[in-house]
């Protein structure tokens, strides 16, 4: 992934967190990708705790890359506190070991509910990482709008990373994140 062009999208990205983008905006990329989100409650409170998490993120792009302790320092406590300790490089060489065993659906299943590190987000955050870019969201309505909001997000491959996406939602709260053609 070209850095320039990450950089381009993160502005527009910053321009689309503070407003949704008009019906004649064209998105970039490949085009966008929908998800629902699913909430216990406060659906959209937890949709603005995750939009500001990628504002700070974002802001970081003109600067030097903080450090994991900066961050820790930059980022809500709440999202902060949502990440399961670092591993040990002996801990991470035992969760390879243990998931070589496990059949594809198996691993997909706990890929899903596993906890990730700060660390590993960040990674997914970086610019050389970053293959998805927000592109919208809204609340719904009544009966479901505090269990509920979908999102849209802007994407330059094919198929695309989205743990990062999905963790970004669960780390306030959220009970899963769903392609919306799955829905």
């Amino acid at each position: 992934m070209q850095v320039k062009q990450v950089r381009t999208e993160v502005l527009n990205e910053k321009i689309r967190l503070e407003n949704s983008p008009k019906p004649t905006d064209k998105p970039t990329g490949l085009g966008t990708v929908r998800f629902v989100v699913i909430c216990k409650s406060d659906a959209c409170e937890l949709l603005e705790n995750a939009k500001e998490v990628l504002k700070i993120v974002d802001n970081t792009y003109d600067k030097n890359w903080p450090t994991l302790d900066e961050w820790k320092c930059i980022l809500p406590k709440k999202f902060i506190d949502s990440f399961d300790p670092e591993m040990s490089h002996q801990e991470k060489i035992e969760l390879v070991e243990f998931q070589k065993t496990l059949s594809w659906q198996e691993k997909t299943d706990q890929d899903k509910e596993r906890k990730w590190s700060l660390s590993s987000w960040l990674y997914w955050m970086e610019p050389e990482n970053r293959t998805w870019f927000w592109w919208d969201s809204a609340c719904f309505e009544e009966p479901i709008k505090d269990t509920h909001f979908v999102i849209a997000v802007t994407i330059l491959e094919w198929p695309f990373p989205w743990g990062a996406l999905r963790w970004l939602f669960k780390a306030f709260g959220a009970i899963d994140v769903v392609p919306e053609d799955e829905v």
